[in-house]
Order: C-alpha cells, then sequence, then structure tokens
C-alpha cells in the first residue's frame, strides 16, 4: 500500500473525463483534482454529477457517443486542443467510442483506453470467458446463443436431457450489457434464498429473449456470494487494487455498498489475467465464490466501476492511472477502513430487503458508518444534481419508451460495433 509520504502530486496537469453523470466519475475527478490535476468533463447529457462539483473546472456538452460517434470524437478534439489538455479519461462505456477514435485523438493527449479490440474482447460476456479459459484461469460453463433458432435449440435440449453443468440451474444475459440489466436465472424446483425477486424464473416459465439483444450468453448457475473488484494495470502490472463483496444491490443489480475486502485468491487471478493480457488502464472483474472457497469470473468491465468509491486522496490512485511507472512493484489499495455507498439505494436495500432482525441490525451498522460516495460539506451540489439527472432521464425514458435503467445509458452503451 502507497504511503501518505508517497502521494503523486500532478502539478496542475489537465485532464478530460467523460461519463461525468456516473458516480464512479466524481469519485475519479475528485480524487485528480485533490492530486493537483485541473480537471474538465465532457458529457452528452445536460444534467451530470461532474457538472457542478467543485472538483471540476469547467464542464463541456458533446454530442451523444452512441448515436453521432463522429461529433463525438471531433468534439473531444477540439476541447483537447483548445484547452491544452494532457489527459483524457473516459469512465464509462463512452471508452468504446474513444477507443475507436484512439489513433486521432493519442496524436494530441495520452488516452487512458485500450485498443478497441482488445476492449471488445472484455465486455463480450462470451469472448471473456473463452480468454480466460484459454488462460486457465476458472470460468463457468458458458454457451453463446445467436438467433431465436439457437435459442429454441437449447431449451429444447435441456428439457429432453439437461448436461450435469446445468442442472443446477443458468443464467442467462445478452453478450454486450451492463448493470444486470436483462438477466434471468433460470433454476429447477423451488426458488432457493439466493435469488433475486426481479431476475428469478422458475424452469417451467417460458423464457423469451429480445431479438434487438441476440447474441445472448447461457452461463452455468453456480450458487455462492458475489465479489466484485476494481484495477488499474499497466503493461500488464497491476498499478492499484480494490476488492468488495455485493451485499446489497437494488433488483440484483450493481452493488450500493462498498467496504474494502482482503482476498489473496482475487488478487492473483487478476495479477494473471492483467499479465497475460498486458493490458493497460482500468479493468474489473464480477466473481462467484462457493462456499468451499472456489472463485468463478463471470464477467469483466474494462473501465472505471464503483470500486473506485474505496479510495481517498491519501491513497495516491491519480499516480497510479497517471504516472504507473514511478511506482516500482507497489500495489496501491484502499485502507481497511474506508466504507462507501449510495445513500438513497443503500436506505432503499435496507427498508425493502431486510427479511429478519439480524439482517435488519447488519444493515443499519453498515449504513451509519459508510460514507455517501457523492455527498461531501465541501462539495454539496452534486448531491442535489442527482435529482435533475433522475428527472432528464425519466424524459429520455418516457420519450423513447424505455426503462429508467436503458435510458441512463442509452446514449452512452456500446453493443459490439466496430465504430
Amino acid at each position: 500500500m502507497i504511503t501518505e509520504q508517497r502521494v503523486f502530486s500532478a502539478g496542475g496537469l489537465k485532464v478530460l473525463i467523460t461519463g461525468g453523470r456516473a458516480p464512479a466519475a466524481l469519485e475519479l475527478a475528485r480524487l485528480l483534482a485533490a492530486a493537483g490535476c485541473e480537471v474538465h468533463a465532457a458529457e452528452s447529457v445536460r444534467h451530470h454529477l461532474c457538472r457542478v462539483s467543485k472538483a471540476v473546472v469547467r464542464s463541456y456538452a458533446v454530442p451523444s457517443p452512441a448515436r453521432e460517434p463522429e461529433r463525438f470524437i471531433a468534439a473531444l478534439e477540439e476541447i483537447v486542443r483548445r484547452e491544452g489538455i494532457a489527459w483524457l479519461i473516459p469512465t464509462c462505456e463512452e471508452i468504446f467510442y474513444v477507443s475507436a477514435g484512439l489513433e486521432r485523438l493519442s496524436r494530441i493527449c495520452r488516452v487512458a483506453a485500450p485498443p478497441l479490440e482488445q476492449l471488445r474482447r472484455l465486455h463480450s460476456k462470451w469472448e471473456f470467458i473463452r480468454r480466460a479459459q484459454e488462460l486457465g484461469l476458472s470460468v463457468p460453463y458458458t454457451e453463446r446463443v445467436r438467433s431465436p433458432q439457437e435459442w429454441a435449440q437449447f431449451t429444447a435440449r435441456i428439457a429432453s436431457s439437461p448436461e450435469e453443468v446445468f442442472r443446477g440451474g443458468y443464467v442467462v444475459k445478452p453478450e454486450f450489457s451492463r448493470f444486470a440489466s436483462k438477466v434471468r436465472i433460470v433454476k429447477p424446483g423451488r426458488r432457493e434464498a439466493g435469488a433475486t425477486e426481479g431476475n428469478w424464473i422458475s424452469e417451467e416459465t417460458a423464457v423469451r429473449l429480445e431479438a434487438e439483444s441476440y447474441p445472448w450468453v447461457v452461463q452455468q448457475f453456480i450458487p455462492g456470494r458475489t465479489l466484485c473488484t476494481y484495477s488499474i494495470a499497466h503493461e500488464g502490472r497491476l498499478a492499484a487494487h480494490a476488492a468488495y463483496a455485493a451485499d446489497y444491490s437494488v433488483r440484483g443489480g450493481a452493488s450500493v455498498y462498498f467496504e474494502p475486502l482482503s482476498h489473496s485468491g482475487l488478487l492473483e487471478w487478476i495479477r494473471r489475467f492483467v499479465r497475460m493480457e498486458r493490458f493497460t488502464g482500468q479493468i474489473a472483474f464480477d466473481f462467484i465464490e462457493t462456499e468451499r472457497g472456489e472463485l468463478y469470473a463471470i464477467e469483466c468491465n474494462p473501465r472505471t466501476t464503483s470500486g473506485i468509491h474505496l479510495f481517498r486522496p491519501k491513497d495516491g490512485l491519480a499516480a497510479a492511472l497517471l504516472h504507473p511507472e514511478a511506482l516500482g512493484e507497489s500495489v496501491i489499495e484502499p485502507q481497511p477502513h474506508a466504507r462507501g455507498m449510495l445513500g438513497v439505494p443503500m436506505l432503499a436495500c435496507g427498508l425493502t430487503g431486510s427479511r429478519s432482525w439480524p439482517a435488519l441490525a447488519a444493515w443499519l451498522s453498515k449504513y451509519a458508518a459508510a460514507r455517501d460516495v457523492v455527498f461531501r460539506w465541501s462539495d454539496p451540489r452534486p448531491f442535489a444534481e442527482q435529482l435533475f439527472l433522475l428527472a432528464e432521464l425519466r424524459r429520455a425514458a418516457s420519450a423513447r419508451k424505455q426503462t429508467l435503467m436503458e435510458a441512463s445509458t442509452g446514449d452512452i452503451e456500446w453493443n459490439g460495433g466496430t465504430s
């Protein structure tokens, strides 16, 4: 762990962050500003958390990367040239569009984005599993379903003679998706306690897959607890790492409570993967850990994720991202006592998800000990900005007949294209 005496000082380095709507992007902006960076933000939604943060010098409106990728890259080029930006750091799924324009952007600044082909392989819930298997790493048995015909063949096969790997159930999800959206868990017999309300269905229930979401993957269901990691790597060497258990989430989606977890098995798995991939950038993984301590990686997110909320300015995360060469063999990790949460969703978890007095007491203890990752007394406006962002997303969802979750990423999400 990096000590306070070795904290990196950016000395006014100009950094442009994209994806400023996400709490993780706000966290990164605050960490970079605390390290001495001059932070700018670019976003395609009008209201976003970074727009009103004291950590951000200036915010820019840019075209939607998913709907106008060429204009999006051109806008970033203009900002970088006009402001003299030294580093461009994407945080959400716009990273894929930034990577598609990597050749143009890297001529005028440093870009914290790997090549598009590598990003695609890691983001794909099929290609990632295949790559991990090639490296001899533990993953669940997984198949890809590319058409309604293949899905019909799979369900007929399972109904007539289910393979051993699927006897305990299986998970169905689009090859390219985010926040556990559209995930189904199909399990035989009675519902188990670990299954969530929003995505559990019985084997007797017909599963219909949206045509626009093909290909899908079908993955062996492995019972256990979900563990998440967030790391930064440079040329295959780990520079920063955090892990946490996804004990609290809303409707089976992303975790809303963050407490550091020291886990040597996770650390070794990730060290090996980033080394073999020669990966540079931010990367996160989701795992299932069985009761026997076996680890199975289920998916990869090659971008900023909520694990960044575990870091504080004194940890020196900015050094891992902007100057990893100076760290030598050191790996920056969060302080053991760090606690964070998304306050409103965490409150909802306690009010709706605590089914016993011990569970309620455990939730209350964690809620009282954690800090809200958006609110700061010294920087309060992003907390209020959440309401304006939510209203904007609701309007977009209504206009496009989408769910709120779909609207929150519709203008930045990437589903396997090449540009």
